[in-house]
């Protein structure tokens, strides 16, 4: 680790010192699909639906993942209109079962191996282990297991938000965990934010906070440029607390 990895509170930058290489980053997004598939196949019921995706139930998670795979391996280039080609990919499976899509994504996966050769695989990880831990928070708190995939999506969640660019002329915030320390923007820190913990990091920049929690996150300045951080998403209606 360098000295550039290490913030005042002298705790590292995940992002910097942590981050998995490209071959670990595609094997937790294929541990994380099964993972998946496992959770879905033990709830049974496809129509359960998902807090953190109002306008999805399991099965629509699952297809969206799947779809994305399809379309990786099929090398075409990405719509213009990504949430239209999304809503499609989703709506194209409606009726499909679980054992069908789960052999579609292991007929895609090869390919999606050999396209995704050499390219970042982070924003990968990110969506497939966010979206697992949607699922979870749907099933309820048995299937709550926080540290699946975290220590992959974190410091790829990290670096993606921060090349948003999302403090262009404002000041910037730091996030503080008892074992990480992230900067956003700046040169001036306009905000100090305290999380319980590196879970509670990775749902904030995943935008899986309401309005009321992040009102509740300890913070010292202005409290708006938590606002600043995840205004790529529309924020949940209500409290996810897995």
């Amino acid at each position: 680790m360098t000295e550039a990895d290490v913030s005042v509170s002298g705790e590292p930058d995940p992002s910097q010192s942590a981050m998995p290489d490209n071959d670990a980053m595609m094997a937790e997004h294929q541990r994380s699909m099964e993972r998946i598939f496992d959770l879905a196949a033990e709830v049974g019921d496809l129509t359960l639906p998902i807090p953190a995706c109002p306008a999805w139930d399991v099965r629509g998670i699952v297809s969206h993942l799947v779809g994305t795979a399809a379309f990786i391996a099929s090398r075409e280039p990405l719509p213009e209109d990504v949430q239209g080609w999304i809503d499609s990919e989703v709506a194209s499976r409606s009726d499909r079962s679980l054992p069908s899509l789960v052999d579609e994504w292991k007929v895609a996966w090869p390919k999606v191996r050999a396209v995704m050769d050499g390219q970042p695989a982070g924003g990968m990880v990110i969506d497939t282990v966010t979206h697992e831990h949607d699922l979870r928070a749907a099933i309820g708190p048995e299937a709550t297991e926080h540290e699946c995939g975290l220590y992959a999506v974190l410091p790829a969640l990290i670096e993606y938000v921060r090349n948003l660019d999302l403090f262009a002329g404002t000041d910037g915030v730091r996030l503080l965990t008892p074992t990480a320390s992230v900067r956003f923007g700046g040169p001036k820190i306009g905000l100090e934010a305290r999380l319980a913990d590196d879970w509670e990091l990775s749902r904030l920049l995943a935008c899986r906070r309401s309005a009321s929690q992040i009102d509740a996150i300890p913070a010292d300045g202005n409290r708006d440029l938590l606002y600043t951080l995840v205004s790529r998403y529309p924020l949940p209606e209500w409290p996810l607390d897995l």
